[in-house]
């Protein structure tokens, strides 16, 4: 069963939506401003512009509107990419160790190559469009000028390892294209494990200079054959693997895979293992240009699915890894360390703090929206710690259409910020959390529908540069309050397979936030620089304040929702 095309949204709508989710950031004569600016725009600007979008979308019947645009915006970003976009994840390892879980990974590319995956069914029992699965054949983003390029390798049967800065080829698929079983892999890593010298030249510098500056750097490493031979193997792989040991905590490990200070990741990969030796943890560090959270928590759990069959025994026989490194001339070679201390001194100032806020969540009704309560107490805290709430970007994910990707709720509203305010003064009762409960239903219904404000907007100015069209709209400070997000806010549900993740904020002075239910309370994960320790603290302890009170207030008030 094919997905549906993601719908256009009518522009009506959008427009009333956009003012609905600008109106609590704004005081009354803004907003006056805004709906004078807003109503004009629909009125002249935006009509050929929905029209443009229409027929975009009768063009890729075997696509998305959508798809191009959003491509197009994560490969022309400039920055280096864990400080941009990037995103690490922390998994639970059910008792598997490194091996396990990489013959478990590719047990399932090699049933992605050889089509033995069925489409799962979204939480609303539709089927998902598979098109983020095809990572599984082996793909890397790859720098270009100006916009990257994404490929995807036409017969991998590797997997890269990355081990104090050396790079190493390890076989992952046998000659029929399935999975070699963990054993090979354990004494592959035992054989890497035993070279202890450092390359002076980390292989992965080059995939952390971002932009056209790693355009230029790759060009030039291609004049050498060597180094266009290990671009493409980079490039080809299945997935990779980094190897390190370093005793940290379990915040700076998750800071350590998913900003990279060491240089130890080929950022442009969509799936590597990130395993500290000496802590035991395993990470995954994933470029999500082409995929989202959901389709690799789906490739996570499949693999999960597969950990117990991965001790088989095997008749193949594989060479010793022999590491590999970039032929560098003498002015590169000078270079090298300067680029890698420039981008490690930028990656250090980056934070995680994660907080577990233990609560009783039998207490609350079954029905009411944990997301939801998890949203409103980011509100709470923002109030608290900084008196006053600011935008904020809730991910809902849209796989269930065509290439759909993802679509943004925007969580504070008029009475969201009722309901905070009353926390705050502790006046709130059941019918401010009822009527804050039923507002962020209603706008999470209509992500899901595919008629969001947000996506809607982006296609209609994405069409408006492509035809030369008046963008003084997009350019007005509205608009540009409608996409500014003080707080990125994800989750994938509960931490049966992923305990956390942490991700750079989107916006200066903002902050990353992950949250995830678990068996004891709520799980949140802020990632910040290091400048923002203070007002991070002050906002932790209202996030747990905020969380108290709402679960408190659920409760008291179960009959009524």
């Amino acid at each position: 069963m094919t997905p549906p095309l993601l719908p256009v949204p009518d522009l009506n709508d959008t427009i009333n939506r956009f003012l609905a989710q600008v109106r609590p950031l704004l005081d009354d004569t803004d907003y006056a401003e805004a709906e004078t600016a807003a109503r004009a725009f629909e009125t002249d600007t935006a009509p050929a512009l929905q029209a443009a979008l229409l027929a975009r979308a009768a063009d890729r019947p075997d696509s998305s509107w959508l798809a191009d645009t959003w491509l197009d915006g994560y490969l022309r970003i400039r920055e280096a990419l864990p400080l941009a976009s990037n995103v690490a994840f922390e998994l639970q390892t059910q008792g598997a160790d490194l091996a396990q879980w990489c013959a478990a990974l590719a047990a399932v590319c090699a049933d992605w190559r050889h089509g033995r995956i069925d489409a799962p069914l979204s939480p609303q029992g539709l089927p998902v469009c598979m098109a983020q699965w095809r990572i599984l054949a082996g793909a890397a983003r790859v720098p270009q000028s100006v916009c990257d390029d994404y490929r995807f390798a036409e017969d991998s049967r590797h997997i890269g390892v990355l081990h104090r800065g050396w790079y190493y080829r390890v076989a992952a698929l046998d000659e029929r294209g399935e999975a070699l079983p963990a054993a090979h892999f354990r004494h592959a890593f035992a054989q890497i494990e035993q070279h202890c010298e450092s390359n002076p030249y980390p292989v992965a510098v080059a995939a952390h200079m971002g932009g056209d500056d790693a355009a230029r750097l790759h060009a030039a490493l291609r004049r050498h054959p060597d180094n266009s031979a290990l671009l493409d193997d980079l490039n080809a792989d299945l997935f990779h693997v980094s190897l390190s040991d370093r005793a940290d905590t379990a915040d700076d490990d998750l800071a350590r895979a998913a900003f990279s200070p060491d240089c130890a990741v080929w950022t442009y990969k969509p799936m590597t293992f990130c395993h500290n030796r000496a802590t035991q943890r395993l990470f995954w560090h994933c470029e999500h240009t082409w995929e989202d959270g959901g389709a690799l928590k789906g490739i996570i759990a499949r693999a999960a699915a597969k950990l117990p069959e991965t001790n088989t025994e095997t008749a193949f026989q594989a060479a010793a890894p022999v590491r590999r490194s970039w032929q560098l001339s003498a002015a590169q070679e000078r270079d090298w360390q300067t680029w890698q201390q420039r981008y490690a001194e930028r990656a250090a100032h980056m934070r995680v703090c994660s907080t577990l806020i233990e609560l009783d969540n039998e207490r609350i009704p079954a029905r009411t929206s944990r997301d939801a309560l998890m949203q409103f107490a980011l509100q709470y805290a923002q109030l608290a710690a900084y008196g006053r709430v600011r935008n904020t970007y809730e991910a809902v994910d849209a796989s269930h259409f065509l290439h759909g990707r993802t679509e943004c709720v925007r969580p504070v509203s008029e009475p969201s910020l009722a309901l905070v305010r009353a926390l705050a003064d502790g006046s709130a009762a059941g019918d401010a959390l009822t009527a804050a409960l039923a507002e962020h239903k209603a706008r999470v219904k209509t992500a899901k529908q595919g008629l969001g404000a947000n996506r809607h907007l982006l296609g209609l100015h994405a069409e408006a540069r492509a035809a030369g069209a008046d963008t003084a709209w997009f350019d007005g400070a509205a608009y540009r309050l409608f996409c500014n997000d003080f707080l990125s806010t994800s989750t994938l549900g509960d931490d049966a397979l992923i305990r956390n993740f942490a991700f750079a904020p989107t916006s200066a002075g903002g902050l990353g936030v992950n949250y995830t239910l678990t068996a004891r309370g709520w799980l949140f994960t802020v990632s910040h620089h290091a400048a923002q320790a203070e007002d991070v603290a002050r906002f932790v302890v209202a996030l747990r304040e905020g969380a108290v009170k709402l679960a408190d207030l659920a409760a008291e008030y179960a009959a009524a929702l």
